[in-house]
């Protein structure tokens, strides 16, 4: 719902702010006065192409702000345009795309200008419409619908998928296979490149090892005076006097412990004494197998790891090329069985749709009787399609015929933008409470209608105001008096230049403003009387938004 418009330097308006009340909103004021300039600014904020020329004359930029709320949150859109050309939306405070100012106001504000219907007018929105008249009973079956039309999608595609890897697998079957085969007879290990690279490493400097081993072991355990002797001497002599001092008794221990780890390591030295013993026979060999790791890796350009991977997913390719008629069978079978659940719950809701249609065409046809279309014809086409999408099979198209002698035909050939006005208006006084955008505006919905069916027009309008906030622009006292809020749009000229002011109406500016669009005239004590008898009549419909 929008609760303040603010107007700066946009065509002949240098500034306006005007509050909105919560029902049905009618805005007035002579040809001329700027009431198609304040419905073109409100459409600029709110994504409309901005048009510089709009830009008040001798103005750098005109701003146009809107305040409201959308579903308890509270909203500031606003629109700068630059007489350069460029133009910049915010919305509360954040730069934003027209794109996103479009997406977040689709459901917010909707403006029915003259020709400005899109939403009716649209043949793929008239399935939507129509299942938002009985949409308590339609809503949870297209929930079902669309979650099994996403079952069968996401089944199909999976099988799409694997024909598409058969085809592309059985082109590549010879390369897998030799590639397969190149790689399991390398016979490689986890690791064997780093052990081989070692290996290598240590065979070619076998002798210097060997000899610093031998070395090594001698000093530990060989010579007279070796170290495992001279410490075993040394632990011996500590415990004898370990009994006199918790300090020796200490390094006592840890000498025995220091004994038995170089015991270990004398050990182990004595065991590499025997293993450093490679021939060239052996050097070659494991050069000669670290080449041919070597070029493989070069080859794939990756490691000993990633190559035993790449062989896993080379023989699971294999695997699957051998197995892919009863896999496609698993999921051709899958699928199919998604496929008639699918196809029952759309033949379902188009039963449903087939009921609801009949009754949204006897209430609309009821409707445009009301609004004067006397002798007019309502049908809903509902035609089946070769594939079931996310709402169903059904191709739905409203026709209308509204005057007599003349074939149904599809509402988007209706010409008149005063017909298309009224019959927007029916739908929504028929589906009301099912629309969820807060805010309707209308421009001009009165063109070429006049007496009981502007009568008619008004009490319509005042009943969806119950459920929605509406602002209207007319120019005929018996739409006008149903106003819960009603304003006058005037122009003077100052200085050579337009001013677009406009004025929230007390209870006696209505009574006048009414008068005037009667007679043409404020002061004629008749039209001040039908005036005030008007507006008498209109009061029981006029109620705030609930």
């Amino acid at each position: 719902m929008i609760d303040r418009i603010i107007i700066d330097n946009f065509a002949t308006i240098e500034h306006i702010s005007f509050d909105l009340g919560t029902g049905l909103n009618i805005i007035t004021g002579e040809t001329g006065a700027g009431k198609s300039v304040l419905v073109t600014a409100i459409s600029t904020v709110l994504g409309d192409r901005a048009d510089t020329s709009m830009v008040r004359t001798g103005s750098g930029k005109a701003l146009i702000q809107i305040a409201g709320d959308k579903n308890g949150e509270e909203v500031i859109i606003s629109r700068e345009i630059l007489s350069s050309g460029k133009s910049v939306s915010k919305l509360n405070g954040e730069m934003v795309t027209l794109a996103q100012i479009r997406k977040f106001c689709s459901d917010w504000v909707d403006i029915h200008g003259q020709y400005d219907n899109q939403q009716i007018l649209d043949p793929e929105n008239h399935i939507h419409i129509t299942d938002r008249y009985h949409g308590e009973v339609m809503v949870p079956e297209l929930e079902k619908l669309a979650a099994l039309y996403d079952d069968y999608k996401a089944a199909q595609k999976e099988y799409d998928s694997l024909v598409k890897q058969e085809t592309e697998a059985l082109r590549q079957q010879d390369f897998y296979r030799f590639e397969y085969g190149y790689i399991k007879d390398l016979h490689l290990r986890p690791g064997e490149d780093k052990d081989l690279r070692e290996q290598l490493t240590i065979a070619r400097n076998s002798a210097k090892i060997s000899s610093a081993v031998h070395t090594a072991y001698e000093l530990l355990h060989e010579s007279e005076m070796s170290v495992l002797t001279s410490l075993r001497k040394a632990s011996d002599e500590l415990d004898s006097v370990a009994s006199y001092s918790d300090r020796i008794d200490s390094m006592a221990v840890r000498s025995r412990d220091a004994y038995y780890e170089l015991e270990d390591i004398s050990d182990s030295l004595r065991e590499l004494t025997e293993s450093f013993s490679y021939s060239d026979e052996d050097l070659d060999s494991i050069s000669e197998r670290l080449a041919v790791i070597e070029d493989a890796c070069r080859k794939y350009r990756m490691n000993v790891e990633e190559i035993l991977d790449y062989e896993k997913e080379l023989e699971q390719k294999l695997d699957l090329i051998g197995n892919y008629d009863e896999e496609k069978k698993r999921l051709s079978e899958a699928a199919s069985r998604k496929y008639v659940l699918l196809e029952d719950q759309a033949s379902h809701v188009s039963e449903l749709r087939h009921i609801i249609s009949a009754r949204l065409e006897s209430a609309m046809v009821k409707e445009l009787q009301d609004l004067e279309f006397a002798n007019s014809e309502f049908r809903i086409s509902i035609e089946r399609s070769d594939e079931i999408g996310p709402f169903g099979f059904d191709s739905v198209e409203f026709l209308i015929s509204t005057n007599p002698g003349e074939p149904l035909m599809p509402l988007t050939r209706i010409a008149s933008g005063g017909e298309i006005s009224r019959i927007m208006l029916a739908f929504k006084h028929i589906i009301g409470d099912s629309d969820m955008v807060g805010t309707m505006i209308f421009d001009e919905i009165d063109t070429g209608i006049s007496g009981r069916t502007a009568l008619v027009v008004g009490r319509k309008m005042s009943e969806i105001s119950k459920h929605h906030q509406l602002i209207a622009v007319t120019h005929l006292p018996q739409i006008a008096a149903y106003g819960n809020d009603n304003y006058l749009i005037t122009k003077t000229i100052s200085d050579e230049k337009s001013h677009t002011d406009i004025e929230h109406l007390d209870d006696e500016g209505k009574v006048r403003m009414v008068a005037t669009l009667f007679s043409g005239s404020s002061d004629s004590e008749s039209a001040l009387d039908a005036a005030r008898e008007l507006i008498a009549g209109t009061a029981i419909f006029r109620e705030p938004l609930t």
